[in-house]
């Protein structure tokens, strides 16, 4: 409130004040969009192909960690750079452009055809951000959170390889691409919810502060980010180091998560949702372990807890409750929202253990799981859209 013009405010839609607003609700649009036409594909309507760029699995990989994800995670750091920094975070007709460079790539890897045009726009609002973010973070020198400029370089770079393999310019690798990318979104996951899941846990239960134990929080990152240079590495590396340092990663996580639990989270569903995807990236991390031990795990299962679970139920979790907080409101959520997140929880269940206990199933597990999906980001949608398109509630700006 110091550092904004009040006028100037006032003259900006308020979709575009700040960068979680169009954002959130573009990615939460895109989450519902993106994954019905991929349930409608298992459903058995393969003429739905036509609007995934050419390549069913590639465009539903990528557009759940760079058009969905991404989007949560640009409008994320944007928007937080603003506190971090105590500089005015990027609005009106930049973030405008920004946010329509990020929609374009979206119509256009579903209604075009792999080219160059395609990949240049969408790594440009990806580039955009990237530059957006570090010019307040460089101004002050803040470099605890100068790690998010890296992150999103490797992630332009990994985009930059996904358009690369579907224009048939470098193999077709997309496991180990993939991989890669979503374990980068998977640290960052990591990182954010190690900062915010204790601090809301004791806001939201009342209870005394979560202290940091600086080993503890070492020993849960540090494998992750191990994982990441092994991941992207072109040296081959063994099944056995693999599995190692995914469980070591599983385990010093599951040590950290212990020590925000309280009972009392139970009663408070933006407090549960946040520990549950929390314990199913935990989960996954375990699973993909277990996964370079033995052929009888299915890796595949360990990468939809993540992204199912890790990532896509702490992106609504999130959602939620910064969109909130930035509006003005009260930090609590209705019956709606507690049912959307119900929702994502099943369709994580339904993508993994009905997978795995009943495989004669599978296809309609897949069908049934991304259901549960759209109907939790479509409850958020209806939700939020007036929240996130309206002015503040308490008159300040935001």
């Amino acid at each position: 409130m110091q550092i904004i013009d009040r006028k100037q405010e006032e003259k900006i839609p308020p979709l575009f004040r700040l960068a979680f607003r169009p954002f959130f609700i573009g990615a939460a649009m895109y989450a519902v969009v993106s994954i019905a036409l991929w349930g409608l594909f298992w459903a058995g309507n393969s003429n739905i192909s036509q609007f995934m760029y050419g390549n069913p699995l590639w465009w539903h990989s990528h557009e759940m960690l760079f058009g969905f994800a991404g989007a949560v995670i640009v409008g994320f750091s944007l928007t937080a750079v603003q506190t971090w920094t105590g500089q005015t975070g990027v609005k009106g007709t930049k973030l405008a452009f920004l946010f329509g460079l990020w929609l374009l790539a979206r119509l256009g890897l579903i209604f075009a055809t792999p080219s160059y045009l395609w990949m240049v726009v969408d790594c440009a609002w990806i580039v955009g951000a990237m530059i957006f973010l570090a010019i307040p973070i460089i101004q002050v020198k803040q470099w605890r959170n100068i790690f998010f400029i890296p992150v999103l370089f490797v992630f332009t770079v990994l985009n930059i390889k996904y358009h690369l393999m579907v224009l048939k310019v470098i193999p077709f690798d997309l496991q180990t691409i993939a991989l890669a990318t979503l374990t980068i979104i998977a640290a960052v996951v990591l990182v954010v919810g190690g900062r915010v899941i204790p601090f809301f846990t004791s806001r939201g239960t009342k209870t005394a502060p979560i202290t940091r134990i600086s080993i503890i929080d070492y020993a849960a990152l540090i494998p992750i980010w191990i994982l990441l240079i092994l991941t992207v590495s072109p040296v081959a590396v063994s099944s056995n180091i693999l599995a190692s340092t995914y469980i070591i990663a599983a385990v010093t996580n599951l040590v950290r998560f212990c020590r925000w639990y309280n009972h009392k989270i139970m009663a408070i569903p933006l407090l549960w949702s946040l520990h549950g995807a929390y314990l199913s990236m935990i989960i996954g991390l375990a699973w993909i372990g277990g996964s370079h031990l033995t052929n009888t795990i299915s890796q595949t299962i360990g990468i939809h807890f993540i992204a199912i679970g890790g990532i896509g139920a702490m992106i609504l979790a999130m959602m939620a409750r910064v969109s909130l907080g930035h509006t003005g409101r009260k930090l609590q959520v209705g019956r709606w929202m507690m049912i959307a997140f119900i929702s994502l929880f099943c369709s994580l269940l339904a993508r993994t253990f009905l997978v795995v206990l009943m495989p004669v199933v599978t296809v309609d597990a897949y069908v049934i799981s991304a259901v549960l999906w759209v109907i939790a980001f479509t409850i958020f949608t209806v939700v939020y859209f007036p929240v996130l398109t309206q002015a503040r509630v308490d008159g300040h700006p935001g």
